[in-house]
């Protein structure tokens, strides 16, 4: 790995087998180049020059990002879920549960710590999500022709799903949260692995045959994605 500075902006040059087209990645500000090994230093130069409009723009998208705002977790505060709004109902009960009820997500709990409307909100969340995305996985793997082994959802803190090449297909809960086209993107992503395992334009392909704006949604969660928490 080697880095290259252009317009006063480092980009790390990572070469690797693995891959056969060159593609640019930005996370946390900091911007990477990926490319075949055997690709010269003058077409990576190229390539940088190129893409430095996107560049800057991405960088630009990302400072604008909003971390999201520390819950206090009582009544009146906002939750999303499946990309709508809902207000928190906090309801003293002997009988902890979690529903959702004309624009109110309620819980109703014995004790009204934060710690444990979290975590009933939590698990909410991850019994919601993977009820949601089985379905959906289901749908869509009959349309793309594939049939992975398994499906469940998973605390990740960096990346919206994974497949794993024996067809284990998982997905970050918090996805639940973005409206549904995105969560259909990050399906169709993750099935269309099953088909080539990797980034390549053949992968892309595949994936723009069966979500025409996947751009959109993958721009969506660039933007949005670290707000999606409780």
């Amino acid at each position: 790995m080697n880095t290259i500075v252009h317009q006063n902006l480092s980009i790390q040059v990572v070469r690797t087998k693995r891959i056969k087209t060159a593609s640019i990645q930005i996370r946390d500000g900091l911007v990477r180049a990926l490319v075949p090994d055997q690709i010269s230093d003058f077409k990576v130069e190229t390539l940088i020059k190129k893409r430095m409009p996107w560049i800057r723009k991405k960088l630009q998208d990302e400072s604008k990002i909003i971390s999201p705002s520390k819950k206090e977790y009582v009544s009146g505060e906002c939750l999303t879920y499946l990309g709508k709004n809902y207000r928190l109902k906090v309801i003293a009960n002997s009988k902890c549960s979690v529903k959702l009820i004309s624009g109110y997500i309620e819980v109703s709990t014995s004790k009204k710590s934060p710690n444990k409307i979290k975590e009933l909100l939590t698990q909410w969340y991850i019994d919601h999500a993977m009820e949601r995305l089985k379905e959906k996985t289901d749908r869509y793997s009959n349309i793309i022709g594939v049939s992975p082994n398994t499906v469940s959802v998973r605390d990740y803190k960096s990346k919206w799903g994974s497949c794993s090449s024996d067809g284990k297909i998982s997905y970050n809960w918090r996805i639940i949260m973005s409206p549904h086209r995105v969560v259909d993107y990050i399906v169709i992503h993750e099935l269309c692995h099953m088909l080539e395992h990797n980034h390549s334009k053949d992968f892309w392909r595949h994936v723009s045959n069966n979500c025409k704006n996947y751009r959109e949604c993958r721009d969506w969660l660039k933007i949005n994605g670290k707000s999606l928490a409780i």
